[in-house]
């Protein structure tokens, strides 16, 4: 709440009350209090009770309680590089409280001389300048301040407990002899309990300064840009020229009100009485101008830099929801609306900055589809940036929907992951010690009816639905793969009937299990939500999954099998300085090693002479990874890792039911002919996000598998030919038997819809 004309104007509202109840009777209640008490404040409420006026007086307690002050909050990296400051406005939030031992001497000498000049002289109230303001006003003469520094400071303290209230609010600062009365009271406590040091100081942290500062050092930053410790004389003496009345004295709407204003505090502090500046150096400070330099404030997460505005989103929503920082969640959103909290996240400014400019670089905010990446150090669980092409608002172009998190983090249901999931299946068959040689007959085409799938272990899941619309599904491979095919070949070329004729012998059962365990299940970034769906399109990604779940997933394969809840929060410390824990790091080895191992085998392939062949050179680091592409291209991923890093892209609608085929388009600076895949956007995107994370990191190379049977005879497996528009890929060694590939923009594949859920590849 703005503070209203002639706010610390004093007691002239009793004057103006006296007009209309008896001048004579107000004036004369309040001097008899005056007079009783306060000349002596030690013994301020004796011989008062034989005035009604008084009773209130006497009935109010005499020790007077200062709340804590509502601040701004501050977001940090994990270098310590500030992502963004937030606080309420409806609890004039904006207020950074310092020590009185920074804040600048000449600040309080400032106020002293323009708002209390007998400050030092008095108990709480000047009788003197409190009656002159009293018969002045009464009169009919000019507005007169009367209110002393310990007054003012309990009217603001009683505003800050009105909180976000209306109507405790209008009582703080009613014109009413009651409010008058309880606030001499109180002021008289206040002197009796506080040093006059401790007491400017408080004055000065909790006073409006105008233009949403509260407190001198927001004041200095919102005006000067500078801190409270680093006030000039004549910048101070504007700051205290503003406490009278915030809007009459503007700068920045009535600079030549403030000028006057501010020289005639400067003149003040140059009184004989006061001494506070020699004649000539008051002389010498009228003459400057007010030399502004403003800071516009800053406020919520939507004023970080670029897609951090979701990360520190993602921050607030985490806070919100953990029970270590607040038993219920209003508890939580009190800590937060209170404000003065110092927040340290996982976010590492130079792995953010690079995820924003990869996607920047490729998708624009206004193209038809958008892009989000994840990124998550392996073996901890930590987010180290989140960025999206979509910028934070309301304009065009612009979300306030975190499209890479789930609804509890004001997110998305998810996407349709594609191929990409085809990993849950492969680590199922390794389990189960098929080997990556077995040929498997893959069909160009195969339909329902001849799938066959063994029921899952009583308790799991003993209904699976075969038949998934009311046509006949009918998945496709996008090349002409027409025959016999092994893991090998069936993951580099993303080979869809390879895996769904894998998933008959694995069963539905173990590649959601297995899923689950490495976080991903519907609606939930950390693995707690929606069982995913068990059906035969499972191994093609038709589950919806968040890019956080899914890069979590694959920072499990690049930890070895060790699965780590997300997290973000390193650290709170609150406005005492008390310190809360970080968020409690959950991992769990959920996947043998070995078989770990074996599977960033097979993906190494994907990026060496696969789908993504050409995509993913990553500095010639070790990388593997999976593209992913939905029927026509709804959804586009590339979600990929090395030993210190793991990352997920996806690419595609908004709305995943969308009948729009990403195909024959314009996505940012490029045109794409045909249809658009994982290898040829978010692949892309994967490798210069990661490429500049990495940079100046040293490289680290996988561990090889143990007893791994890498022998097959790819190049002789199916047929494979692909007309996507895009670099020819490789020839390649697998298991010391060359296989020749053409891979032509690193096909993922699209097919026939013909299924409820339609191809995905």
């Amino acid at each position: 709440m703005a503070k209203s004309e002639g706010d610390y104007s004093g007691l002239g509202g009793i004057g103006r009350l006296a007009a209309h109840l008896g001048t004579f009777i107000v004036i004369s209640s309040v001097a008899g209090l005056l007079l009783a008490g306060l000349v002596l404040p030690a013994t301020a409420t004796a011989g008062l009770a034989a005035k009604s006026a008084s009773d209130h007086f006497e009935d109010l307690p005499n020790d007077f309680q200062t709340p804590t002050l509502p601040q701004r909050s501050s977001i940090y990296a994990a270098d310590g590089s500030l992502i963004a400051t937030t606080w309420d406005d409806d609890l004039h939030g904006n207020r950074v409280v310092v020590p009185w031992n920074q804040i600048s001497s000449t600040m309080p000498e400032a106020i002293v001389s323009i708002e209390d000049q007998r400050f030092y002289q008095h108990g709480g109230i000047d009788l003197k300048g409190t009656l002159r303001a009293l018969v002045n006003d009464s009169s009919g003469g000019s507005l007169q301040g009367g209110s002393s520094i310990a007054q003012q400071y309990v009217k603001n303290v009683l505003e800050v407990e009105a909180g976000s209230n209306a109507s405790a609010q209008q009582a703080a600062i009613a014109d009413t002899l009651s409010r008058k009365i309880t606030e001499l009271k109180y002021a008289i406590a206040v002197e009796q309990q506080m040093s006059k040091q401790e007491l400017l100081d408080r004055y000065l942290n909790i006073v409006y300064f105008g233009n949403d500062a509260y407190g001198v050092e927001a004041a200095a930053e919102r005006y000067f840009s500078t801190s409270s410790a680093k006030l000039t004389v004549p910048q101070a003496a504007m700051l205290a020229a503003i406490v009278n009345s915030p809007s009459l004295y503007d700068p920045f709407q009535h600079p030549q009100e403030a000028l006057t204003r501010r020289n005639i505090v400067i003149a003040d502090m140059a009184l004989p009485t006061l001494h506070y500046l020699t004649a000539k150096q008051a002389a010498a400070y009228e003459k400057t101008p007010l030399d502004l330099k403003p800071t516009v404030p800053q406020n919520g997460c939507i004023t970080a830099q670029g897609s951090a505005a979701f990360f520190c989103n993602y921050v607030y929503e985490t806070f919100i929801t953990d029970a270590s920082y607040g038993a219920s969640t209003a508890a939580r959103e009190a800590m937060w609306n209170e404000g003065g909290l110092s927040i340290t996240t996982t976010m590492v400014t130079k792995n953010e900055t690079s995820a924003d400019a990869a996607i920047s670089s490729r998708v624009y905010a206004t193209d038809k589809v958008a892009s989000a990446l994840v990124e998550v150090t392996p073996g901890t669980g930590a987010i180290v940036s989140m960025a999206q092409s979509k910028p934070m608002g309301s304009g065009n172009g612009e979300t306030y929907i975190n499209l890479s998190s789930d609804p509890a983090h004001n997110g998305t249901s998810g996407f349709q992951a594609g191929s990409s999931f085809k990993i849950f299946v492969g680590l199922a068959a390794l389990e189960q010690s098929i080997s990556p040689s077995m040929n498997i007959a893959a069909l160009h085409q195969i339909d329902d009816s001849s799938f066959s799938f063994a029921a899952c272990p009583s308790g799991v899941n003993t209904t699976v639905p075969w038949q998934e619309g009311s046509t006949v599904y009918a998945p496709t491979n996008d090349d002409s793969t027409n025959g016999p095919v092994d893991m090998i070949y069936g993951f580099a070329q993303s080979v869809n009937t390879y895996f769904l004729r894998l998933e008959e012998k694995t069963g539905l059962c173990q590649p959601a299990t297995i899923a689950a365990s490495m976080g991903v299940t519907q609606d939930n970034d950390s693995g707690s939500g929606k069982a995913l769906l068990q059906i035969p399109s499972f191994t093609l990604g038709t589950n919806n999954i968040t890019p956080i779940a899914m890069a979590e997933a694959y920072a499990t394969l690049a930890s070895g099998g060790t699965y780590c809840k997300p997290y973000v929060l390193t650290g709170v410390t609150d406005s005492s300085g008390k310190q809360y824990p970080a968020q409690t790091k959950q991992c769990a080895q959920v996947l043998d090693t070995n078989t770990v191992n074996e599977l960033t085998y097979l993906l190494q392939q994907v990026v060496k002479w696969g789908t993504a062949s050409g995509a993913v050179p990553l500095d010639g680091r070790e990388v593997a990874g999976k593209t992913g592409t939905t029927d026509s291209g709804v959804a586009t991923w590339f979600d990929g890792y090395t030993p210190q890093l793991a990352a997920a892209v996806w690419t595609g609608f908004e709305n995943w039911n969308t009948t729009t085929s990403m195909s024959d388009m314009q996505i940012g600076p490029k045109y794409f002919s045909g249809q658009v895949y994982g290898a040829s956007i978010s692949a892309p995107i994967f490798n210069q996000a990661m490429t500049s994370a990495l940079q100046g990191v040293a490289a680290e190379n996988f561990t090889a598998p143990t007893g791994f049977d890498n022998s097959g005879n790819s190049q002789n497996q199916g047929t494979s030919t692909s007309t996507t528009g895009g670099a020819t890929g490789t020839t390649t060694t697998t298991g010391g038997t060359t296989g020749t590939t053409t891979t032509t923009g690193g096909t993922t594949g699209t097919g026939n819809s013909n299924g409820f859920f339609g191809g995905i590849f």
